[in-house]
């Protein structure tokens, strides 16, 4: 596939709606202490990201998705965001996603690997299993994503195997008969979303393909699947194949979107939950957050110049020079994420250790029941505090965390 083929709108529009329904959904995941708010969000997570994940596999075929040029630019945008997030929130870390940005290592694992087991027979139904059955063992968790790597692969590989389509010269049909098709559709995924969400009761951790909590989640991971497979044919039954303002646009940038997002969607609702109690006025503040955060991250004036970022990055591994402040820009970043790591990793294995000046005496009130064990003399004492001094994380020889 060569980089001047023009892109495609139908496919764009997906994107444009979906990572809006994304942004909007983050806004409004902090607040869902109100039934209504967690209802959007349940039935929102119960598509978007398979259906991102297929429209990801459709493109992910193409040579310059599985370049290692491609995969490099990946794998620098986690380093160096998922680093900041997970230095400044403390959640996370170098090998456990922060937030989003599991999706990044899961596309490098899905581009390297798809190639190849793409070959094999009943592939689909392959990981459909293998899905069901990993969710019974709790090692199998956002470690590396692997979780979410395994439990979104079917809708990575159904994109895959899908065909190069023209929507209006294909089995979708026209579009008149495709807007009646997907109606119906939809209306039929809200009926079975509504049932499986009363039924399974889903928590935020079966939605997001974790561990089962009861094996009964193996059956709500088999609705979830169901109701997810009939969106994406939603989606495509419901596109056009030409421009629409600002969401095409959108959808062109998304990745950006998608990248910048996360912090200011937290930011936003730590403002607006003393705030706003009402889920109406919740949703209309995430509405108009969602489009703001689009907007200023979506544009293809700022896209411009955060592709440049991205291929500076890449060319790191390379060698490689494009743009001068680019370049500076991106091994500036890289390097203070490298730096925040280092920080991190110190900070953590001090934490909770205290220095006592020497020259400061201590009294201490000694009860008959304090027993004193005197271990070292004054010579001892002196080379201990000349030596190194070596620490452990969670020695339970040595009584420290």
């Amino acid at each position: 596939m060569t980089s001047s083929k023009p892109r495609s709108a139908f496919w764009d529009n997906i994107k444009g709606i979906l990572i809006f329904l994304t942004v909007f959904a983050h806004v409004l995941y902090q607040h869902q202490y109100n039934n209504v708010i967690n209802s959007i969000c349940d039935y929102i997570y119960m598509f978007h990201m398979p259906v991102f994940v297929f429209v990801s596999g459709y493109f992910g075929k193409s040579e310059r998705s599985c370049s290692m040029r491609s995969i490099a630019k990946l794998a620098m945008l986690y380093f160096i965001f998922n680093s900041f997030m997970w230095f400044f929130y403390d959640t996370g870390s170098l090998i456990t996603p922060a937030y989003s940005y599991w999706y990044l290592l899961a596309l490098i694992a899905w581009r390297l690997t798809a190639r190849y087991i793409a070959k094999f027979k009943d592939i689909m139904l392959v990981l459909f299993g293998v899905s069901l059955f990993a969710g019974f063992f709790s090692s199998v968790d956002n470690t590396f994503a692997i979780a979410r790597i395994i439990g979104f692969y079917p809708f990575y590989m159904a994109g895959y195997l899908l065909p190069e389509e023209n929507p209006d010269k294909t089995e979708l049909g026209k579009y008149s008969r495709r807007l009646l098709k997907g109606t119906a559709f939809l209306t039929a995924t809200a009926v079975i979303a509504y049932f499986a969400k009363g039924y399974f009761e889903y928590s935020d951790d079966s939605l997001q393909m974790f561990p089962y909590s009861t094996p009964l989640d193996a059956f709500g991971r088999i609705a979830l699947y169901l109701i997810a497979f009939i969106m994406v044919m939603v989606f495509r039954y419901l596109s056009v194949d030409k421009k629409i303002p600002l969401i095409t646009m959108l959808g062109r940038n998304s990745l950006w979107i998608f990248i910048f997002h996360r912090s200011f969607t937290l930011m936003i609702s730590d403002i607006i939950r003393p705030a706003i109690t009402q889920w109406w006025g919740l949703a209309a503040a995430a509405l108009v957050s969602a489009l703001i955060i689009c907007l200023v991250f979506g544009n293809d004036f700022a896209a411009k110049y955060f592709n440049m970022f991205s291929d500076s990055a890449a060319d790191i591994f390379t060698g490689k020079k494009g743009n001068k402040v680019a370049d500076i820009l991106a091994r500036l970043a890289a390097v203070c994420a490298a730096l925040l790591y280092v920080v991190s990793v110190v900070t953590d294995a001090y934490r909770g250790f205290s220095f006592t000046p020497q020259d400061e005496e201590i009294s201490q009130e000694i009860t008959d029941t304090d027993i004193i064990y005197p271990v070292m003399n004054s010579d001892t004492k002196t080379e201990f505090d000349n030596a190194f001094r070596i620490t452990f994380a969670g020695d339970l020889i040595l009584l420290e965390e």
